[in-house]
């Protein structure tokens, strides 16, 4: 980690919020709902899947939850009449977990419902440690009620997680997984710190997922991650139906086209919402390049959107 990279995160808490704002404008798709669906159909013109996120997480109150949930229903309503991809992520903390685990269960479940009568897709993710066990049983109850409507999130930074991958495979219902790296910093105790071992852990994964028959969304921007993958489909071309890579919006664009071309679907996470400040300040404090990259960001564009899907 560079000097600038140490000093950008000691001072991160003194950075005013417009400033902020500025740097998150290229990951953040902006703060209502109307600025996340103009950006979804420009993503889905260029021939990309499109993922919603209504930012969020912590949820303390049960009012919140319930102002998460009347936003993901309006959220799916208009992307049914705008005719784009029903698709959106939620996370545990935002639904209510850390309150009540089988209140988080009844907010999801009331999202999945709406969704399944819709054909959307609903992907519930996975933050902290801490959190996994109660994410996991929620998610256990959600997939017996919604099996073709409810995704999970994984991380090959835990010591866990293989053995997670194939728990949920001996389920007899359908899997859809996205398979993450991990953003959250871990104790050297339960989760791999160095970036081999993570990699490593996430292609043994990645592999286990494939060969037991689920659906693997690889969420990455690592070239070597997005190769050993496109070199699984080629050897496996049965798996294809069942992969695409996913990628963050604002990060990577060109490695993004570059992937969409060479025909390995690529699905974009379009974040939006008034809760942005905590999203873009943990990546930036995971990854202090981004502030760098945000900065260029400032004065460049994103990826065209008149260009014709590939």
């Amino acid at each position: 980690m560079s000097w600038f990279d140490k000093l950008f995160i000691l001072g991160l808490p003194l950075v005013p919020k417009g400033i902020m704002r500025r740097f998150s404008r290229r990951y953040i798709a902006g703060e209502d709902r109307p600025a996340a669906l103009r950006q979804g159909a420009s993503l889905q013109k260029l021939g990309y899947r499109v993922t919603y996120d209504v930012l969020g997480e912590a949820v303390s109150n049960r009012q919140e939850v319930q102002e998460a949930v009347q936003e993901y229903h309006h959220l799916l309503d208009d992307l049914a009449q705008n005719g784009l991809e029903r698709n959106v992520s939620l996370k545990p903390t935002q639904m209510g977990l850390l309150i009540d685990e089988d209140l988080c269960y009844e907010t999801v479940a009331d999202i999945c419902s709406k969704a399944e009568s819709m054909d959307a897709f609903v992907r519930f993710e996975m933050e902290d440690a801490p959190t996994v066990d109660g994410t996991l049983r929620v998610f256990h109850r959600l997939r017996r009620q919604f099996p073709q409507t409810i995704g999970c999130v994984l991380q090959s930074r835990l010591f866990r997680t293989l053995e997670d991958v194939q728990a949920l495979l001996q389920e007899d219902a359908p899997l859809n997984v996205r398979l993450v790296k991990g953003i959250y910093l871990e104790p050297p105790e339960i989760a791999h710190t160095q970036g081999e071992p993570i990699n490593q852990a996430f292609l043994q994964a990645q592999l286990a997922l494939l060969q037991g028959g689920a659906f693997l969304g690889a969420a990455t921007h690592d070239e070597k991650l997005i190769e050993a993958l496109q070199k699984a489909l080629q050897d496996h071309p049965e798996w294809k139906p069942r992969a695409e890579v996913q990628m963050l919006l604002g990060v990577r664009e060109e490695l993004r086209s570059q992937v969409r071309d060479m025909g390995i679907p690529v699905r974009v996470y379009v974040p939006y919402g008034e809760h942005w400040l905590p999203y873009v300040t943990r990546r930036m404090r995971k990854n202090p390049r981004l502030a760098r990259l945000a900065l260029i960001g400032l004065f460049s564009k994103r990826e065209k959107e008149q260009s014709e899907p590939v």
